[in-house]
């Protein structure tokens, strides 16, 4: 198949984001945190879904960064299995399968299917890193142990014989040893335990406790707890439950007596139990003699000992880090956490570090962490890590909220965290709308990416991969402490929309405040509009105006448009309600504030959240989309359009189902996608001119207005990016909650398709990025970008399938791969500028224009015309550019 001139403008490479990899080794807690301290403790080693990270712990960057898309064998192991949802649990410093050569720079890394790499996390990426494969049957793999050169692996299963508890998992415990003459790993059975609930190991990684449920009795309150040294025979003892819980907690409620974190020591003589009704059971192994700790009034989700076993570590839903001596039962405190404490560990030959994993329970879309190395000298922070944290439209897979002692929306009960999980993938599958999108926007001057965070905003560097800021710019509970029990139930102001004037100086925000529930005013929404400046040598915005219900009471705000700059600089906007009324807010700098300057009442008899607004450039214009009607008004009067006697011009057009988004490009082509088709609209000829079916991908799957986050449009090049996304099915024909999606590139007029690129996830966001590039997030959290200026450093993940992969075949009119009906449907939306061209002849063309116009949409253009300006493109992105690619480069433009 010929490619066009216009596809080989555009590439697709996933660059940037991704979120840190946690170990699921057990549903509730133990050892989740897998990143490494290495052996001079100068670098700290994070995984992340899609690379490894190397943070440099004194000067807190990211030094060094292991993509898996530039690897041929970490993209065959991560991007390409997604069915299985690879992810890594182990990384051991050194070269295991050589450990007579001492090579510092080297790290082993294992996954949860058994794969082995060894990689340099110093020098450069080897082509064909060192891969071996553990053969596991019917067996993941949970952690890998090590000790004085004897190594042993942990692995779960599920006991065929145990079907009605799905929710507990079977561990063995294997030696694992490196044949180094057959080049393969060698397992032999150790250990086995049914029936798990908990588990933990000691931070020296030599015992491991774990606490089972004997389902062979009708009494499912009969637990017991192992505690088993993991090298030799040295610990092993078993008791049950009931002998280490205090008296007063036998006849309470079931929160007394569920456990939701265990710890051991390092020297197998002290276990620390952490019930959800928040105390601490400390006990001695030696006597099974216990003495409660109680602080925590909701579950403690996370404990670890230090060391030398003088120190308890315990965290939970108060956002708190407690340190607890227990020689005195004195507490120390680390307070006001971004998050709360799902994860504790202490980290180092000495013990120098603590390492925390937060969980962001505020947002109940997704699960965001940040992973904190704190210093154990004084708890001062030496490293903070996470990636993007997008809020969805609804929630997505893998989701797992911590468990509290009360069911609320932010977390689990006791009794229903079995049943979440499946009730949640359940949902998902039979679910019609599968609306993922996110709100993101792109600071104009300085580029990078703004996530509203449910009362915050997360300021997010593409390019350098890290978080710039994180800010609060609501007042609600969450602000100043961590809500636990009932208090999860208050819920903060959320923003729902962030804008950026066109200079960038200005940050719009709205965000609705919600009275708590339970009361007659209940649903009585707050509408706040805020408008916030900052200087170039300050880190947070600055408020300088905020107005309440600013289209009046419980009236909500449907669209803000930032003015052009032909309008008071760029210094106003616009904002729509759901009844067709419009304000025109600007900067007054008499006044030294945002005034309102215009209002449009609203002329509209019913009401709908299918609104959209364009602006022309000389800001003469102002297009409104209410439902299924697009007016086009004269801003100075904010009446419709009215052209002068001689001309008819039609000011009104009533489209085939509610706008969704309506883009303006180059000040003559209206872009107006719909419910049911995508149109392209030219506003001197007053007609469509362009259409395009969209309902098959489109239809019932978006809530109302979102689909304008899946479509953007370059403002210089004119050139637009759709997203579409396709629910994956199994073989059978069943749905899953696997996905794949395309982006589309169309040129101004929807008349040529300059691109077509296949992403392996759902994506969630695509915007321009004030430049030549299109920058989009799927619900991995992972950022990618289709440009033209693609730095070779990025990496390019290689459209492998050809550009139209999966759909038809233009040449033989032919499926490609697959009768896939998405693929046929999604072949006429991305072939049909050849009845295009044969609709403009019925309009008057000559058939040698039509003959032209088919032949470049399909990439065979011969008698091409080389001037002067042919080259011009070339030299956009010429640095560092090698002989043989600029050869390549001038060939595209004259063949």
């Amino acid at each position: 198949m010929t490619q066009s001139l216009g596809i080989e403008q555009y590439k697709l490479s996933v660059v940037s984001g991704g979120k840190p990899t946690l170990n699921d080794f057990s549903s509730v807690t133990g050892n989740k945190n897998i990143a490494r301290l290495s052996h001079d403790q100068l670098n700290y080693i994070i995984p992340f879904n899609n690379q490894i990270k190397v943070y440099s712990v004194e000067t807190r960057q990211c030094v060094k960064t292991l993509k898996f898309a530039n690897n041929p064998v970490l993209c065959g192991i991560f991007l390409q299995e997604q069915e299985d949802n690879e992810s890594i649990v182990k990384i051991l410093l050194g070269d295991i399968t050589a450990p007579q050569q001492k090579n510092a720079h080297m790290i082993t890394v294992f996954t949860k299917s058994g794969h082995v790499v060894v990689l340099n996390y110093k020098g450069k990426l080897v082509e064909s890193p060192k891969h071996f494969k553990i053969s596991l049957e019917n067996e993941q793999l949970s952690n890998v142990f090590h000790s004085k050169g004897t190594y042993r692996i942990l692995t779960t299963f599920k006991d065929v014989k145990q079907k009605a508890h799905n929710s507990l998992q079977s561990y063995r415990l294997h030696g694992l040893t490196f044949d180094e003459s057959k080049a393969q790993f060698d397992v032999t059975f150790q250990a086995e335990w049914s029936n798990v609930i908990l588990s933990n190991t000691s931070s020296n990684g030599k015992l491991l406790t774990l606490m089972n449920k004997d389902v062979s009795t009708k009494d499912h309150e009969h637990k017991s707890i192992s505690v088993v040294s993991i090298f030799d025979d040295s610990v092993n003892l078993s008791f049950p439950l009931s002998s280490v819980l205090s008296s007063q907690t036998q006849s309470l409620s079931s929160n007394t007596r569920y456990v939701s974190s265990m710890a051991i020591n390092n020297m197998g003589q002290q276990l620390a139990i952490g019930f959800a009704s928040g105390v601490i059971s400390i006990v001695s192994l030696a006597d099974l003699q216990i003495r409660l700790l109680k602080w925590h009034i909701d579950s403690v989700l996370s404990l670890a000992f230090s060391h030398d076993g003088t120190y308890l570590l315990s965290g939970g839903w108060e956002k708190v880090l407690s340190l607890w001596q227990l020689a005195t039962n004195s507490q120390q405190f680390l307070p006001r956490l971004n998050g709360i404490v799902i994860d504790c560990q202490v980290l180092g030959p000495q013990g120098n570090y603590y390492s925390l994993i937060l969980q962001m329970t505020e947002n109940n879309s997704n699960s965001d962490y940040q992973f904190l190395l704190l210093s154990a000298s004084d708890l001062s922070s030496k490293l903070s890590i996470n990636g993007p944290l997008p809020v969805f439209n609804t929630t997505i897979k893998h989701i797992q909220q911590p468990i509290s002692a009360v069911n609320t929306k932010n977390s689990n009960s006791i009794t229903s965290i079995n049943h979440s999980k499946k009730k949640q993938l359940r949902k998902l599958i039979k679910a019609k709308r599968q609306d993922f999108t996110t709100n993101v926007e792109i600071n104009p001057i300085n580029k990078n990416l703004y996530f509203p965070h449910i009362s915050a905003i997360q300021i997010f560097d593409f390019y350098k991969n890290e978080q710039i800021n994180y800010q609060y710019l609501t007042s609600g509970v969450n602000n100043s402490m961590g809500k636990v029990r009932f208090e999860l139930n208050l819920q903060d102001p959320i923003i729902t929309d962030l804008k950026f004037t066109k200079d960038g100086q200005w940050m719009i925000t709205y965000e609705i405040e919600y009275p708590p529930n339970d009361l007659l005013s209940s649903k009585d929404l707050t509408h706040i509009l805020k408008f916030w400046t900052k200087n170039d040598n300050e880190t947070n915005w600055n408020l300088k105006t905020k107005v309440i219900n600013p289209h009046g009471s419980s009236v909500p705000i449907t669209n803000i448009l930032p003015s052009p700059r032909s309008i008071n600089n760029g210094q106003g906007c616009l904002t729509a309600d759901n009844n067709g009324g419009l304000k025109f807010w600007s900067f007054d700098a008499h006044e030294g504030n945002w005034c309102l300057k215009k209002i449009s009442l609203p002329n509209f008899n019913h009401f709908s959240n299918s609104v959209s607004l364009a602006w022309s450039q000389d800001g003469s214009l102002v297009f409104h989309g209410f439902d299924d009607k697009l007016q086009i008004l004269d801003f100075d009067t904010f009446k419709k359009f009215e052209s002068l006697e001689n001309t008819k011009t039609v000011s009104e057009f009533t489209l085939d189902s509610e706008i969704q988004t309506i883009k303006l490009i180059n000040d003559t082509n209206l872009i107006v996608a719909t419910r049911t088709t995508l149109n392209a609209i030219n506003l001197l000829q007053g007609r469509i001119i362009n259409s395009f079916d969209l309902y098959p991908f489109v239809n019932g799957v978006y809530k109302n207005g979102h689909l304008d986050r899946l479509i953007t449009c370059d403002e210089k090049s004119g050139n637009i990016a759709l997203v579409i996304n396709q629910q994956l099915a199994n073989p059978e024909g069943v749905p899953t909650t696997n996905y794949k999606s395309r982006i589309i590139i169309f040129d101004s007029d929807l008349s040529t398709k300059l691109g077509n690129f296949t992403h392996h996830e759902y994506i969630s966001w695509i915007g321009w990025n004030y430049d030549t590039d299109f920058i989009f997030l799927d619900i991995e959290s992972t950022l990618g970008v289709v440009g033209t200026t693609v730095n070779t450093q990025l990496s390019d993940e290689v459209n492998n399938e050809g550009i139209l992969d999966g759909l038809m075949n233009n040449t033989t009119g032919t499926l490609a791969s697959s009768n896939d009906v998405f693929a046929e449907q999604l072949n006429q939306l991305s072939s049909r500028g050849k009845s295009d061209a044969s609709d403009k002849d019925a309009n008057g063309n000559d058939e040698d224009e039509e003959d032209i116009t088919l032949e470049f949409i399909n990439g065979e253009k011969k008698d091409k015309l080389v001037n002067m300006n042919s080259f011009t493109s070339m030299f956009d992105n010429i640095q560092n550019v090698q002989m043989d690619t600029f050869f390549d480069r001038v060939m595209k433009v004259i063949t």
